[in-house]
């Protein structure tokens, strides 16, 4: 139907700033998964400095230098590695031992006839006179001392000297000692170990001077050999004629 006077009211829209605005919808947060790791915070960065130091170790004391033990020297024991070096002669000595057995290698009448037995010491160059003249004292006391179970003697004689030689060959030995023995079976009873090694067969005296000479003594040199036998005297022939008488003719 029409409006008088020819105008048609309208209700114009509002303006579009006075339409209050909409928030706008937010996206849904996802549910954190349960089964995922949980990741470990990272580290605080350190500093530059920090990181470029050098690590200083402690500080570690020096261990304490130990002494060597004090080694006696003297004659050398069985089985050492100076005694795998063995003359030739130093083996058959020791082979024939061992074969014939101790009991007759070092009897009193085991290959009779004169043995010397030479002995060059070498003193340790600290000795002092005193105990340098124990050692000589004790030495030439053998030849009374050393005895068998029954009492006899073993050693023939003993002399010792000072080395007084001046070609310059003795090798820097100190004294010497040269021993007679009546049987090559002295000789093996009086020298003992190492050839003999069983306590019964050899001489206690001797051993005994050894273990007191060893700490004074840097060297020993040892040298044994048998005398020649003494030429039997022949018999004079009865018919030959005594000096000064003549013969009567029959």
């Amino acid at each position: 139907m029409g409006v008088a006077g020819g105008t048609e009211a309208r209700a114009d829209p509002p303006a579009p700033s006075a339409v209050p605005a909409q928030p706008a919808p937010s996206a849904p947060v996802p549910a954190p998964d349960q089964s995922a790791p949980a990741q470990a915070a990272p580290a605080p960065a350190q500093s530059t400095s920090a990181q470029s130091a050098p690590v200083q170790a402690a500080p570690t004391q020096p261990a304490p230098v130990q002494p060597a033990p004090a080694v006696a020297t003297g004659t050398l024991p069985a089985g050492s590695a100076q005694e795998a070096e063995l003359g030739e002669e130093a083996r058959a000595v020791r082979l024939l031992a061992a074969q014939i057995g101790l009991r007759a290698f070092t009897a009193p009448d085991f290959r009779p006839g004169k043995v010397r037995h030479i002995v060059l010491m070498r003193f340790l160059p600290t000795i002092t006179d005193a105990q340098r003249a124990e050692v000589v004292r004790r030495f030439r006391a053998l030849a009374q001392v050393s005895r068998r179970d029954n009492g006899q003697q073993v050693v023939a004689g003993i002399e010792t000297g000072v080395q007084m030689s001046g070609e310059g060959a003795d090798q820097g030995f100190d004294q010497a000692f040269v021993m007679t023995f009546n049987s090559e079976g002295d000789r093996n009873y009086y020298v003992g170990r190492p050839v003999v090694t069983d306590p019964a067969y050899f001489d206690p005296a001797h051993e005994a001077f050894k273990k007191f000479a060893a700490p004074y003594i840097i060297g020993v040199l040892v040298f044994d050999y048998e005398l020649p036998a003494a030429q039997p005297q022949h018999a004079r022939h009865a018919s030959a004629p005594r000096p000064g008488l003549t013969q009567q003719q029959g």
